[in-house]
């Protein structure tokens, strides 16, 4: 058994449906961990031990997110390089079979920029969380609502996109049929 039917199964172009289940999980869990930092930043007598924790939760959160991010570009890296192209008529729900569009070169930047931006903050989130004591856990863990918040803007954009992506896929196979009035005139389809 090869690796490639396996990478094949986690690329977000060729199943886009479970990175938009992941990325709403990585979305709910900023949600979460947000509402966690401003209930303990707003009490009055903060327990050091539940700071502690939530800081710590926050250290988890980041690397757990920039990993699901890393994995996420490598996919698109496989992808855009034509790892994943066989020739042998799959269907990409993003892409209709057999149609490899030239990406351009804004794309290309786009995509190699990210992965950089990827591999660095998952390097430093990494350095961040080895061999943390509770005295340096509260120094990493400052500026944890302006990060949780802009990797909420960030997973949502995220979300929304796919979502628009699988949406549009679905109406390239013909299932336009299917959609009423007011929703083909609200995708401006009509």
């Amino acid at each position: 058994m090869t690796i490639k039917p396996v990478l094949r199964e986690c690329s977000p172009h060729l199943h886009p449906y479970r990175w938009l289940g992941i990325n709403c999980a990585v979305l709910l869990w900023s949600a979460i961990l947000l509402w966690r930092i401003i209930d303990t930043i707003e009490s009055r007598n903060p327990d050091y031990d539940y700071m502690t924790r939530v800081e710590w939760s926050y250290l988890v959160y980041n690397f757990a997110a920039c990993a699901v991010w890393v994995a996420e570009v490598f996919f698109n890296v496989l992808d855009f390089r034509g790892y994943f192209d066989s020739g042998e008529g799959e269907k990409s729900l993003l892409r209709p079979t057999g149609e490899r569009k030239e990406r351009t070169r804004g794309e290309v930047v786009a995509l190699w920029v990210e992965t950089g931006l990827a591999a660095y903050f998952f390097l430093g989130s990494m350095v961040i969380a080895h061999h943390l004591s509770k005295a340096q856990i509260h120094k990493q863990s400052r500026g944890m609502i302006f990060d949780v918040c802009l990797n909420m803007v960030a997973y949502a954009y995220i979300v929304y996109r796919q979502y628009v992506d699988w949406r549009e896929s679905g109406n390239e196979s013909g299932q336009t049929e299917n959609l009423s009035v007011t929703e083909k005139s609200a995708e401006g389809l009509v």
